[in-house]
């Protein structure tokens, strides 16, 4: 865990509060600056019912992995958070071939996860949804966010375990 991962409980991740912020201020930059951000969410598949299934203990192992897992491939710029049950990558200078580049990659990643169960492996997947503001109409800092969440939303509604760019 490097020194720009905050709290979020044990994932070292930034809380929900301190990821809207730093989205927020991020978006002004990219705005007065001219540059592209990117927003990328993900969301395990299966979450709730793996707790159900297995206990909290577990939801908790396959969450501190992912959480791990977009750390580690994240860029020291970008930021990593919770926003509840999801997580959200907020990366500056990013455009939508470099974050859909990287969200295929992260999900691809977690696919691999070694997570076990008694001694079992236990298949973990993840739906993201990707979007950009680049210039665009976007004047408020949470549209990047709701075309997000509608790219996370379109790939949930297909069966999940896939990526889908905001259009």
């Amino acid at each position: 865990m490097d020194d720009r991962t905050r709290e979020a409980g044990d994932t070292g991740l930034f809380s929900y509060t301190q990821i809207l912020h730093l989205l927020k201020i991020e978006f002004s930059r990219a705005r007065r600056y001219q540059y592209q951000l990117s927003c990328v969410l993900v969301e395990i598949d299966r979450l709730g019912s793996l707790g159900d299934m297995h206990g909290h203990a577990v939801r908790d192992q396959v969450e501190n992995a992912v959480a791990d897992l977009l750390n580690r491939h994240s860029r020291s710029c970008d930021f990593v958070g919770r926003l509840g049950d999801r997580f959200v990558l907020v990366l500056p200078h990013t455009d939508a071939k470099g974050a859909q580049l990287l969200a295929t990659r992260l999900h691809d990643r977690i696919s691999e996860l070694d997570v076990r169960m008694d001694d079992r492996p236990l298949r973990v997947s993840a739906s993201v949804g990707v979007a950009t503001q680049d210039g665009d109409d976007s004047i408020f800092f949470d549209t990047v966010l709701k075309r997000a969440e509608g790219a996370l939303a379109e790939v949930v509604s297909k069966g999940g375990d896939s990526v889908a760019l905001a259009s």
